[in-house]
Parts: structure tokens; C-alpha cells; sequence
């Protein structure tokens, strides 16, 4: 199983492939330069050959042919492996001079070999030629030619095996290290699937294709790790959360059934059907919540004018906050600027209408809540402040999270998802929402990007 798992490896499978590739081009290119230079050897031969012919040639002008013939003899017998082969004929066919027998050798250049005077069969390369009727023939030996071949046959055979070694080494190198590095990914990947979200694929310093798809995957089960957290805080915060209103709801069930005056059972039902109530609003809240964090509602996009939104808003409100002993006022003239947005206008109502109950559930009486809209050239910004308590600075980010409460709002009325469900809608905006303080009380700035 092993041996099939290594050969199944993509790094061996790709090691393979290159070196094979790597091979064949160096083959190619051995098998293109060998010819080269068996090519030049064999010119140079021809030219050497016809130096020593040139050599003869020039001694019959100079000398006449006792003279070329007195040349020829001096180079000696013929002997086995000699290097030049000479022969001169007389017009009549008359042997002169020379070392070997050219009965059968052609005119010109040729490669047949000599049938006598012990000369290695094929192994000179000769020319033969007429001069005013004499018959002129020399040949020189392919023995330093042939051993000049074979060195460089043998070297680019010794070159070819080094660099299939050198390459089969590397590659074996290069596919252990691969395949070692994903067995660390792999061994990273059980750990989080056995449940370990905080394990991380190692990323090394080569910023390799694999060391990208590493960091990629880190910032996935980062922010896996991040949700399951959020999600089993939240369990955690719904358990904690509907605990008193569930136990508040059995208590007053369990009196109203043990009580047997009917006045004081219907009040006692309908505290209960209170309690449900609020029971079945934190849930809607939390899904709205979700189905925001979805980005199911991007769908219903437009481009909205925020500056007469806001306006809107304030001036339907503006009395419910009245009857509340407390005021708000527009914070700057909206409804005479345009600040366009791309977004969903009943989620931007949403998010106003939290914040001034936010704003509303957490101040005093007489106190002054103000809404409106701030632009610059690229961003423009929802701003809602009042002048109440405010909030601690290390508590400000904390509001956005699921039924956080602040201690001394544990007694207020609310499911604690007001805030969150504002953090959901500013997020699908693609906006940044600030908690700062207004000294006295709190601002809240959610900042659009804006669409011209």
C-alpha cells in the first residue's frame, strides 16, 4: 500500500515527468551535437587528405614525377595502422611508387578499403585523381578520427548518465521534501477535522504555490474557528438569556393552574403569554440576525438616499421619543442634501430605529437624542447621539455582541440583539460602525462608503 500510495504521489508523478522530459531534451541535444562534430571530424579528414594530395600534387609540377615518386618512397613501407596510403601509376598503368593496391579504388573520394599491404579494411579514407595521365592516390587512416568520435560518444554517454543521476537525485529530493510537507498539511487537516479548530497548516518562508494555498486555508479556519466560537457563545448566551424568562414562564403557568380565582388567573396567563412574547422576540431577532449575516437581503440592493431616510425617521419618531420625555432632533439639515448609498432601505430604517431605542432605553428623562448625516467625498455617515450616561470606553466594542448588557442595564427591558442587529445590517453595507463618547453620553457613527 505504501509503494502504491508513493507512486500515486503527484510531487513523484510530477518528478518523474520533468526528469523524463529533461532526459529526452538532453538526449536530443546530445544526439544533435554528436552529429556536429562527427560531422566536423569527418571534413577535417577530407581536408587533411587533400593537404597530402596537395603536398604530391605540387612536388609533380615542381619535380616531375621521379620527384613525387622519390616523396612517396620516403614516407617508407607500408606497416598495419599506418596513418597516410599513397600510390603513383605511370599512364600505362605501371606501378611507381607507393603503399597500397588502388585497382578498386574509385576516382574521387572514397571510403573503400585497401586489399593489400596488411592496411585495416575501411579504415583510410581516400582520394584518387589524375595528373597529365600519371594516376595520383592518397589516403589518410579514420583511426584518430574514429577515437576522436568515440571520446566524444563516451562523454556525452558519461554526461547523459550524470545528469539522469544528478536528476533522479534532485527529484527524489524535491518529491520527499513535497510529500513531507503535505503529510504535515494532511496531519494538520485530521487535527481540525478531530475537532481542533486551532490547529494551522505550517506556512514555510518560500512563498511557494503551496505556502499560498497554506495561508489561504489558515485564514478559512480562522474564521471557522471564529464562527463556531460566535455560535457557541451564542448557545451559551441563549441558554444563560431565556433561563430566567423560561423559569419566570413555568412559575406563573404552575400558579395560574394552582389558582382558583379567575381574575387572578387571566392576569396570571397573560404574564405568561408576556413572557412568551419575549421569548419568541429573541429568536426573531436572532433570526434576522442570521439571515442578514447571510447576505441573503443583498439581493434587494438599490441605490438610497440616506440623507432624506434619515429625515424620515426623525419625523416619525420624533413623537414616540416625545412621549418618552425625551427629544430628538435632526443634527443637521438632511433634507436639503443628497448622500446616496448603495443598500436596502428598510434595513437602514431598521438600524436608525435600534439606535434611537437604544438611545431612548438607556437615557434619562429630559434627555436630548440627536440623528443625522455627516458626507465627505467618498464616505458619508449615519450619526446617532445623545447626552445620557454613555458608555465605559473598555465596554464600547463589546455592545455589538449578542445579549451583552451592561450591568447596570440588566434591569432594562430589550433582548440585548439591539445592537447586534445593527452590527449585522452595518456589516452587509460594507460600513464601519465607532461607539464614541460624546461627553457627556455616546455618538455612534456607521460610515457608508458612498455611491455617486
Amino acid at each position: 500500500m505504501a509503494n502504491a500510495s508513493i507512486a500515486r504521489s503527484t510531487s513523484i508523478r510530477l518528478a518523474a515527468f520533468y526528469i523524463s522530459l529533461f532526459l529526452f531534451s538532453f538526449l536530443g541535444a546530445n544526439f544533435v551535437a554528436y552529429n556536429m562534430i562527427a560531422a566536423y571530424l569527418y571534413e577535417r579528414l577530407d581536408s587533411h587528405v587533400m593537404e597530402r594530395f596537395r603536398e604530391i600534387s605540387s612536388t609533380y609540377e615542381v619535380s616531375g614525377v621521379d620527384g613525387a615518386a622519390a616523396m612517396i618512397r620516403s614516407h617508407g613501407p607500408a606497416i598495419r595502422g599506418q596513418e597516410t596510403l599513397y600510390a603513383l601509376k605511370d599512364p600505362e598503368g605501371d606501378f611507381l611508387a607507393g603503399n597500397i593496391d588502388v585497382s578498386t579504388v574509385p576516382p574521387g573520394f572514397s571510403t573503400r578499403a585497401p586489399t593489400s599491404h596488411e592496411a585495416a579494411p575501411n579504415n583510410y579514407r581516400l582520394y584518387r585523381k589524375n595528373l597529365d595521365g600519371y594516376d595520383l592516390t592518397v589516403g589518410v587512416s579514420y583511426d584518430d578520427t574514429n577515437r576522436l568520435r568515440s571520446i566524444a560518444l563516451i562523454s556525452f554517454g558519461w554526461a547523459t548518465a550524470i545528469v539522469l543521476a544528478g536528476g533522479l537525485g534532485a527529484g527524489a529530493v524535491l518529491a520527499f521534501r513535497t510529500r513531507r510537507r503535505i503529510a504535515r498539511l494532511s496531519d494538520a487537516m485530521k487535527s481540525v477535522g478531530a475537532g481542533d479548530l486551532a490547529t494551522r497548516l505550517p506556512v514555510s518562508l518560500r512563498s511557494d504555490d503551496i505556502d499560498v494555498l497554506a495561508t489561504e486555508v489558515n485564514i478559512a479556519l480562522a474564521q471557522l474557528q471564529a464562527s463556531v466560537a460566535a455560535m457557541t457563545q451564542v448557545t451559551t448566551d441563549i441558554a444563560h438569556d431565556l433561563k430566567t424568562p423560561v423559569g419566570r414562564l413555568f412559575l406563573t403557568l404552575e400558579a395560574a393552574s394552582e389558582s382558583k380565582d379567575q381574575t387572578a388567573t387571566r392576569s396570571l396567563i397573560e404574564k405568561a403569554m408576556s413572557e412568551v412574547s419575549h421569548i419568541a422576540g429573541t429568536f426573531e431577532g436572532l433570526l434576522r440576525i442570521s439571515q442578514i449575516e447571510s447576505g441573503a437581503r443583498r439581493s434587494r440592493f438599490a441605490k438610497v438616499n440616506i440623507s432624506e431616510l434619515v429625515a424620515e425617521i426623525h419625523d416619525i419618531y420624533s413623537h414616540i421619543v416625545e412621549d418618552a420625555e425625551r427629544s430628538l432632533v435632526l443634527s443637521n439639515d438632511s433634507r436639503n442634501t443628497a448622500s446616496f448609498i448603495w443598500g436596502d432601505a428598510d434595513l437602514l430604517k431598521q438600524m436608525c430605529v435600534n439606535l434611537i431605542v437604544n438611545a431612548m432605553r438607556h437615557t434619562q428623562r429630559g434627555s436630548r437624542i440627536a440623528i443625522g448625516v455627516t458626507t465627505q467625498a467618498k464616505r458619508c455617515a449615519i450619526v446617532v447621539s445623545d447626552n445620557g450616561p454613555g458608555i465605559p470606553a473598555a465596554e464600547r466594542q463589546k455592545v455589538f455582541k449578542r445579549f451583552y448588557r451592561l450591568e447596570k442595564s440588566r434591569t432594562t427591558e430589550g433582548t440585548g440583539l439591539g445592537l447586534s442587529l445593527v452590527k449585522a445590517i452595518s456589516d452587509i453595507h460594507g460600513a464601519t460602525i465607532s461607539v464614541k463618547d460624546n461627553r457627556p453620553g455616546l455618538i455612534v457613527e456607521t460610515e457608508f462608503p458612498r455611491k455617486q
